[in-house]
């Protein structure tokens, strides 16, 4: 069911013009970035959080290790109505 909801969101974020073609170099270090802006979190979203999220669902996770995304997708997506879609997706995944 998470692959099949991450699926979901990328097929949003590509709908939304979010979606990048090539991972940028920042990736590479990720937890030196700091995330300042929506196009920042878009990609942390796609490079890092998805695929990490993807390896990690194959094993247990308990409750209290789980890291919800749809607060830190509010921060950034907001005012964003055109990400409404995504915020929500988001907030399913959550759930899962």
């Amino acid at each position: 069911m998470i692959a099949q909801k991450i699926d979901e969101i990328k097929d949003e974020m590509r709908k939304a013009g979010t979606w990048k073609k090539e991972m940028p170099e920042w990736v590479k270090d990720f937890e030196k970035r700091q995330i300042d802006n929506s196009d920042d979190f878009s990609e942390w979203l796609q490079f890092v959080y998805l695929p990490n999220l993807l390896h990690t669902s194959r094993s247990v996770i308990t409750t209290d290790e789980r890291k919800f995304i749809a607060p830190q997708a509010i921060r950034y997506f907001g005012d964003d109505l055109k990400k409404g879609k995504l915020l929500q997706l988001l907030i399913e995944l959550d759930s899962l």
